[in-house]
């Protein structure tokens, strides 16, 4: 499967703290455990700086998310893309932008 993307916001998104109310959710104790995820073969450009984010539980980490030739670039004139991925367990192959920072 190909997947192509333009001037997407939050292309990418695993959100273990997302709560649907005005203040920042707390960290819970325990979370929906979330394993054996795919992304392959995605391309295109991301309308926010964050094109991949990957933010899961401390106490319940995402484990064995699969990156596999996914390139998220900015839309023109941008700046350029991050990835953050806090707690998350990955394994790439082939292509992959914007790189997690250890």
């Amino acid at each position: 499967m190909n997947i192509e993307m333009q001037n997407v916001t939050n292309p990418i998104i695993i959100d273990q703290y997302y709560c649907d109310q005005t203040q920042p959710c707390q960290e819970q104790g325990r979370a929906v455990q979330l394993s054996h995820v795919l992304y392959q073969n995605i391309r295109g450009t991301s309308a926010s700086e964050v094109a991949i984010k990957f933010d899961c539980s401390r106490a319940i980490p995402c484990r064995e998310i699969y990156l596999q030739d996914v390139i998220l670039e900015p839309e023109s004139g941008g700046s350029g893309t991050t990835a953050t991925c806090e707690n998350v367990g990955y394994v790439n192959s082939g292509k992959f932008y914007p790189q997690c920072t250890p």
